[in-house]
């Protein structure tokens, strides 16, 4: 087995990202390509990304010693089907579907034990989808979920973290439960319900006139409603145990205020909305999921051409690096127009002095 070889099954968005950020970071290793898009192929091949390519699964796994199964999450039991009868013992094999559970029983009962399968979902993407919508960057500052099956070897599991590591992604190990029922609550559930207030305005009696004063705090909110339907499809119906206990919770939430809103019942109504801020605002603003720290920097400035140039440059200049940027559509709820997220207090603050001492308003929120 070549420890130095991996093979990428599926090379649409996350898995050319994948195959991407392997070449840029491990220019040594073998990369194989394997899809059945013979465009992603083609393309992979131009740029550098892989080094062969193949149609076929069984035939590009031979003495890889990773293999990262990048597909839409029901095809996956039968490439495992596959995988079982041609993969050297020891192989690492994972995948990059956002359910974990389902998978990690097709492993249990489809893999020999000697086959290390360990689930993976790194919580990056983007709107677009193929090869050419990739990027090496995409997994930088992101988690990268990761559910060892019963048994694998520590070893395995560190190789792997630091495999994962060198894409720039945050390795966090859980098991496939906490995992789906994490995601179920702070993904799946929010486009449901995102898609469900779209779906409502589309309905309403005007939308066409709705729809120009939805362009501000409406559209920010559910802009998670682009993503891809059949997508989304397959991920609520993988999902559905633990998303349908969340779906009966909102349901009864909306149906108790509906019965204090037509009985004017003020004090819990405003109990409501004060139990929600409370509980939002206590949600640290430097931490993401777990306990990656962040130190955000609101900037209120004039929106005009180059002004985020401006700014990165005028902390670019003084070393200071911003992890991420975000640009706010709307201000009904926030004020400022771009949230910088640093490295660490320092950084915060001197981001904040060489800001103002520039001409922009910036500060850091309580």
């Amino acid at each position: 087995m070549d420890s130095r070889k991996i093979t990428i099954a599926g090379l649409g968005l996350i898995g050319g990202s994948l195959a991407r950020a392997f070449r840029r970071t491990n220019p040594a290793f073998t990369i194989i390509g394997v899809d059945t898009n013979p465009q992603n192929l083609r393309l992979a091949e131009m740029d550098g990304t892989v080094d062969m390519t193949s149609k076929h699964l069984e035939e590009a796994v031979s003495d890889s010693r990773f293999v990262f199964l990048c597909m839409p999450v029901h095809s996956i039991p039968e490439m495992l089907q596959s995988l079982s009868r041609v993969v050297l013992p020891g192989t690492i094999i994972s995948d990059v579907g956002s359910i974990k559970s389902g998978i990690m029983k097709s492993a249990e009962r489809i893999l020999p034990k000697d086959i290390l399968f360990i689930g993976g979902h790194p919580m990056a993407g983007g709107e677009r989808s193929g090869y050419s919508a990739g990027a090496a960057h995409l997994f930088e500052n992101a988690w990268y979920i990761l559910t060892p099956r019963e048994g694998t070897p520590d070893s395995a599991v560190k190789e792997l973290e630091h495999l994962i590591s060198s894409t720039g992604a945050i390795p966090l190990v859980l098991d496939p439960l906490t995992h789906d029922k994490m995601v179920g609550a702070v993904s799946h559930l929010p486009h449901i319900i995102a898609a469900a207030l779209v779906n409502t305005i589309r309905e309403a009696e005007d939308p066409d006139s709705i729809q120009r004063l939805a362009a501000g705090g409406f559209k920010d909110i559910t802009r998670i409603a682009s993503s891809s339907p059949e997508m989304w499809r397959d991920i609520s119906l993988a999902n559905k145990e633990q998303l349908l206990p969340l779906i009966s919770e909102v349901i009864r939430r909306l149906y108790e205020f509906g019965q204090n809103l037509e009985k004017d019942k003020g004090t819990a109504i405003e109990a409501f909305y004060r139990q929600a801020r409370d509980f939002r605002d206590e949600i640290p603003s430097s931490e993401s999921l777990y306990l990656l720290p962040y130190y955000q920097v609101y900037v209120d400035v004039e929106d005009k051409p180059g002004i985020i140039g401006q700014v990165a440059t005028i902390l670019g200049s003084r070393n200071v690096n911003i992890k991420n940027i975000r640009i706010i559509h709307s201000r009904e709820d926030e004020p400022g127009c771009l949230v910088l997220s640093l490295d660490d207090q320092s950084a915060q603050e001197k981001a904040v002095d060489l800001l103002n001492q520039a001409g922009c308003h910036a500060y850091i929120r309580a």
